[in-house]
């Protein structure tokens, strides 16, 4: 174990574990956070999210005598783990409710740092970068964050781009850790602030798609949404973070080191910490066709939604909705004798089995 943790392999020239301000054993506090993360989550969708849901999407519309709090206690209960619509929009509310407070306290911490507003500064005097107190919370949280929906992983609405987030969860909960282990700290916490921006619109452009009240503010979401991904994964993070990771932090670690050196010299921690950052910027490329196929169908006159495909649960509660209206209808205008509703019966299994054929998800 101690050939792994030779210093040469992580660390600058002559740098020694003892001089690095940010310690590996404080990686085990996320991992204490995300149990602790999964039960904040369950307790804010129960009560803050459903009582959302319950007021302002048509997410219990199909259920007439439910109340809030049996919506509550429901999702509390075993809900947090279904494949129900609601279930859907608050895995949405949840995101959108950690990611805004993730910016916000983001820019809090930082508001001071010299390197928010200069990237040179990153490499400049590393590895012996003091990490303040509040950097140090914010940087626990937020990998705690990403092990959190690893595990969340387990019960969530399964999309088709799902092994693609799961490769983006690991890529990232890497670079954190291995970016903390080497105090890499600073840099991080530009890539956290940078990636935050875009899913606080990506997933509140969402939750407007879902409320009943203002669907029509979908497509304006969207503008601001794809507006922070490009400003933000597109053009900051490749032209200011990866560029000034590839051509200023070699020399400034280390002055002879070279970041694309095929031999492989030491230190090779931070060589593939920027072979990682490259990586997610290729995932950024992936999900941005998607962006642009939303773009078209919305240019086209639809609304923008998200095209990964997702379960039937929506399909499942919306067609369930629908035949419960029709049957009331039939119900309030004729009186239906047993032979008549056998037959309604079986014309409504016929239009659901050629509904569900027509609308079959995607397969995984």
């Amino acid at each position: 174990m101690s050939y792994f943790w030779h210093e040469p392999y992580w660390l600058p020239r002559n740098v020694t574990w003892p001089e690095v301000p940010s310690k590996f054993a404080d990686l085990l506090v996320p991992i204490y956070l995300a149990i602790p993360l999964v039960i904040i989550r369950i307790i804010w969708e129960s009560t803050v999210g459903v009582t959302y849901l319950y007021f302002r999407t048509n997410a219990y519309a199909s259920r007439k005598n439910i109340t809030l709090l049996g919506c509550m206690w429901e999702h509390m209960t075993g809900g947090f783990a279904s494949l129900s619509r609601a279930k859907k929009i608050l895995e949405c509310f949840w995101r959108f409710s950690y990611y805004t407070f993730a910016f916000f306290y983001g820019l809090y911490v930082m508001k001071d740092a010299g390197w928010l507003y200069d990237v040179k500064q990153c490499w400049i005097g590393y590895p012996f970068h003091e990490v303040p107190t509040t950097i140090w919370w914010y940087y626990m949280i937020e990998t705690g964050f990403y092990y959190s929906l690893l595990i969340g992983s387990y019960f969530d609405v399964r999309r088709s781009d799902f092994w693609q987030l799961m490769v983006h969860h690991v890529i990232t909960i890497f670079l954190l850790s291995s970016s903390w282990t080497i105090n890499f700290v600073r840099v991080g916490t530009l890539i956290l602030l940078s990636h935050d921006v875009s899913d606080v619109f990506l997933e509140g452009g969402k939750l407007v798609r879902y409320d009943a009240h203002n669907k029509n503010m979908t497509n304006f979401m969207f503008v601001l949404f794809f507006t922070s991904w490009v400003l933000t994964r597109l053009i900051y993070y490749p032209f200011i973070v990866i560029r000034s990771a590839v051509t200023e932090a070699a020399a400034l670690i280390q002055p002879d080191y070279v970041i694309w050196d095929i031999s492989m010299n030491p230190p090779y921690a931070p060589r593939l910490i920027v072979f990682a950052l490259i990586l997610l910027f290729f995932l950024h490329i992936f999900w941005t066709f998607i962006i642009l196929r939303i773009a078209y169908r919305t240019s086209t006159g639809g609304q923008a939604k998200d095209v990964r495909s997702d379960s039937d649960s929506d399909y499942d509660e919306e067609e369930m909705a629908r035949r419960e209206r029709t049957r009331l209808l039939k119900k309030k205008k004729n009186k239906i004798s047993p032979a008549t509703e056998d037959e309604d019966d079986e014309e409504e299994e016929k239009n659901d089995r050629k509904a569900r054929h027509r609308r079959a998800p995607r397969k995984e």
